[in-house]
């Protein structure tokens, strides 16, 4: 793949990888391809680094910067799924790559940051999922951002400086303490079905719409209005829908809420919130 004199792949578009078993590091050369838009890899479970030979005409002597080719000039998707065992990508905050990458999809390794390379250098990048990365720790500084996607991540504490972030999905992320830095935020989607309270990043935050999926217990303070101490944290959001699950209804129960003019409905009853307190206290 590193040579077209063998493979000609000058005109490939679309790059599909499956069940790289016993390869160690992503195979080089594919950043010269110039016509490449998508590249989806899923199982390469002996990867553990992505270095600079990924971007290997980045890291060739050239005599003046203006003679460097961008690596993936024209790839605007990249799915890296299955690498299990991934735990470091290494991509410097001036190595140029990726211009028109606009959405990326990780999942299932455990890749402790994002490089600074891909903040920095991947500026049209408007979409990230992050599903069930193990060590990530924080996300931040995505300037073009516009929709993130998270869920099971398990060790994620912030998220901070997404000035144009506006749709943002949290599920199953404990540990998520910080939000902040997230003015445009229009849509905001929460789900943990063990959630018992709201977090306390939500007072600082004003989405328009905001979804929760919770437990049975959380619902019924909300449910409480302005009676109970989470209304302090979602009273300012125009609109919620707030649900909890009984069996495989996701929807069961639920509260929904309008701001302006102020409106909440919920099918939770009075004597259910009254038992509920009880049972709480």
């Amino acid at each position: 793949m590193m040579s077209s004199s063998y493979v000609p792949l000058k005109s490939l578009r679309f790059l599909f990888i499956e069940d790289l078993s016993y390869c160690r590091q992503l195979p080089g050369g594919l950043c010269q391809l110039p016509y490449l838009e998508f590249i989806k890899i899923n199982r390469a479970p002996a990867i553990k680094r992505v270095g600079p030979e990924f971007m290997q005409s980045y890291h060739q002597h050239s005599p003046r910067p203006s003679q460097m080719v961008v690596a993936f000039p024209r790839l605007h998707k990249m799915e890296l799924i299955g690498m299990v065992e991934w735990e470091e990508w290494e991509w410097e905050e001036q190595v140029q790559a990726f211009p028109v990458l606009r959405l990326l999809m990780l999942k299932q390794c455990k890749l402790k940051c994002l490089p600074p390379g891909l903040a920095s250098q991947a500026r049209a990048l408007n979409k990230i999922i992050i599903h069930n990365v193990q060590g990530l720790i924080s996300i931040e500084n995505f300037p073009s951002l516009v929709e993130l996607d998270l869920d099971g991540n398990l060790d994620l504490e912030r998220i901070t400086n997404l000035p144009r972030l506006q749709r943002l999905t949290i599920e199953d992320c404990q540990k998520l303490k910080m939000l902040d830095g997230v003015p445009a935020l229009e849509r905001l989607i929460l789900a943990d079905e063990d959630m018992k309270t709201l977090p306390e990043y939500m007072g600082g935050i004003n989405p328009r719409h905001l979804e929760l999926y919770c437990s049975l217990a959380l619902l019924t303070s909300i449910a409480a209005g302005q009676s109970d101490p989470e209304w302090d944290k979602f009273n300012h959001v125009k609109h919620v829908k707030a649900y909890a699950s009984e069996g495989d209804n996701r929807k069961k129960w639920y509260v929904l809420y309008t701001a302006d003019p102020y409106n909440l409905e919920t099918n939770v009853s009075r004597s259910f919130m009254s038992r509920a307190t009880s049972a709480a206290w």
